[in-house]
């Protein structure tokens, strides 16, 4: 904060390599949590496996590693190479941004990934609504900074097509999650895939 005061910027300052292990200790810890959730067996559930409400179709589980998979390398790759991958951006980033992008990928595609894992729709619902609303959000900050980013790179394509994958992944979701809770309320049988 000194470093704020005396007219430094104020985003290192709050954004500090501290800053970065905190949250690369918080990403751990939600990755453990669900280990242990998956550990733990409901009430009653006895040998059996739990199945899932509304399982991801078959053919919506390759899009989503991809997409899951994209996130985490690229989020990795910033976290703990920011010198090498951080070049690799469309943009200019220092060492600090470079690593706080990096936390965030990361946690984007633990989050993309362990809906695979969790292969139930209905209990996902909040991630649903979260993913578009942060595809949006990217997108609003993108557009209002387009000028910095070079858009003619391979990887600008890979950042758009990146960000209209979550767009995509949370509304076809609800859009499937609306369509089995359709199905139920009239006795269809759902589908697999």
């Amino acid at each position: 904060m000194v470093q704020a005061v005396r007219g430094g910027p104020l985003f290192l300052a709050l954004f500090s390599l501290g800053w970065v292990a905190t949250l690369g200790v918080l990403a751990l810890a939600a990755v453990g949590c669900l280990a242990a959730q998956y550990r733990r067996r409901p009430a009653g559930a006895g040998t059996e496996a739990r199945r899932p409400a509304v399982p991801l179709p078959a053919w919506s589980k390759p899009p989503l590693a991809v997409l899951g998979s994209g996130w985490l390398g690229i989020g990795a790759g910033l976290l703990f190479f920011p010198a090498f991958w951080g070049a690799l951006l469309p943009w200019t980033v220092n060492r600090a941004d470079a690593q706080g992008l990096g936390v965030w990928a990361l946690a984007l595609g633990v989050g993309v990934l362990g809906s695979l894992v969790e292969d139930d729709l209905a209990r996902i619902r909040p991630a649903l609504g979260a993913v578009p609303a942060v595809a949006l959000a990217l997108a609003v900050v993108l557009a209002v900074r387009s000028s910095a980013v070079d858009w003619t790179s391979g990887a600008g394509a890979a950042l758009a097509t990146l960000v209209a994958g979550l767009l995509v992944t949370g509304v076809s979701g609800r859009w499937l999650l609306a369509r089995a809770a359709r199905r139920a309320e009239d006795g269809a049988p759902g589908e697999d895939g």
